[in-house]
């Protein structure tokens, strides 16, 4: 009778845990076709996110171009994009936005918190129409933007096709490269008017998200991770305007014409003034091309003092500028 106990209780728990291995949800995911697939890891990290569905066939369809509609609803989701902190007079509908756009359709309401949150979207946009590669790249940066102020390297990157991206993506484009977002081929190209895939979409989204939890594991989100200043060439003149006065202007290199230029402090010591310098950051939302542009800064002190370079003290991470007393330029 004890054996026979022992042995049923054996199996009643062979069964359970059978049933619970079976019910368990698989760390592979549940789609089908993407194991082969380049952004396979992405794509499983937002499916166990709960971010990104199939066909209902158990496939994601990686290949597949991603239409408006998916494009839009994944964002919104991924980023977090709501309406609780807007306070309304009467119901916003999506057709007040997009026309065209029935209010009833799955996909109404996505499209409504994207356009109140400020996604670019014409509002004669087609739902079921694919987006294409630089058009996704420019939505994904605004809603990058949505949840918080953060600082990217503006340094820019070559592309092959760079004349073929239309000039209000271009500067998200760049973005999104600079920040290891997302990535050229292997012959330099972006392919900017093909239609993102879905497995394009999902790496991008994935991309973004890490980048965000990167900035703010750093514990300032306000600050970027690089070393590199963004100002380049720095340099001092000085210009005596009378016997009392002496003109000091500090000149740099920034990577767009965004950027700015300021005295952030003069330090004096003995015959020394010791000056120190800060970028201004490109305002938060606005695209810029990404063009070599000279600024400068000016202040005065007096004529008994040398001018010394002494520090910059940019929003990208402050690096002593060590060159000392610049010859030929602090010169009196």
């Amino acid at each position: 009778m004890h054996k026979n106990l022992s042995a049923q209780k054996l199996l009643a728990s062979s069964l359970a845990a059978l049933m619970l291995a079976t019910a368990a949800p698989q760390v592979a995911g549940a789609f089908s076709d993407v194991d082969q697939d380049s952004n396979a890891l992405s794509i499983r990290s937002l499916e166990q996110a709960g971010l990104i569905t199939g066909t209902g066939s158990g496939e994601f369809q990686p290949k597949s171009a991603m239409t408006y509609s998916q494009a839009v609803s994944l964002l919104v989701k991924a980023f977090g994009l709501k309406l609780d902190a807007i306070q309304f007079i009467q119901k916003p509908e999506a057709s007040q936005y997009f026309p065209s756009m029935s209010d009833t359709a799955w996909y109404s309401k996505p499209f409504l918190i994207a356009a109140i949150n400020g996604l670019d979207l014409d509002n004669e946009v087609k739902p079921s129409a694919s987006i294409s590669r630089e058009q996704f790249a420019h939505l994904l940066l605004q809603a990058i933007l949505t949840t918080g102020d953060y600082s990217f390297n503006n340094l820019g990157i070559v592309l092959a096709d760079e004349k073929q991206i239309a000039e209000p993506y271009r500067g998200s484009v760049q973005l999104l490269l600079t920040s290891n977002i997302s990535k050229l081929d292997d012959s330099g190209q972006f392919k900017p008017k093909e239609a993102v895939s879905r497995s394009d979409a999902a790496a991008w989204v994935d991309g973004g998200l890490k980048f965000m939890d990167k900035i703010k594991q750093n514990g300032n989100p306000d600050k970027p991770s690089s070393s590199v200043t963004p100002l380049q060439g720095l340099s001092l003149d000085t210009a005596d305007q009378d016997e009392h006065v002496r003109k000091v202007t500090v000149t740099a290199q920034a990577p767009n014409p965004g950027y700015g230029l300021r005295i952030s402090g003069v330090r004096f010591s003995g015959d020394k003034a010791y000056i120190s310098v800060e970028a201004i950051k490109p305002e938060p939302g606005r695209m810029y091309p990404q063009v070599i542009t000279d600024v400068s800064a000016v202040t005065y002190i007096d004529a008994s003092y040398t001018p010394v370079l002494e520090s910059t003290g940019d929003e990208g991470s402050s690096q002593p500028f060590k060159g000392g007393i610049l010859p030929g330029k602090n010169a009196r």
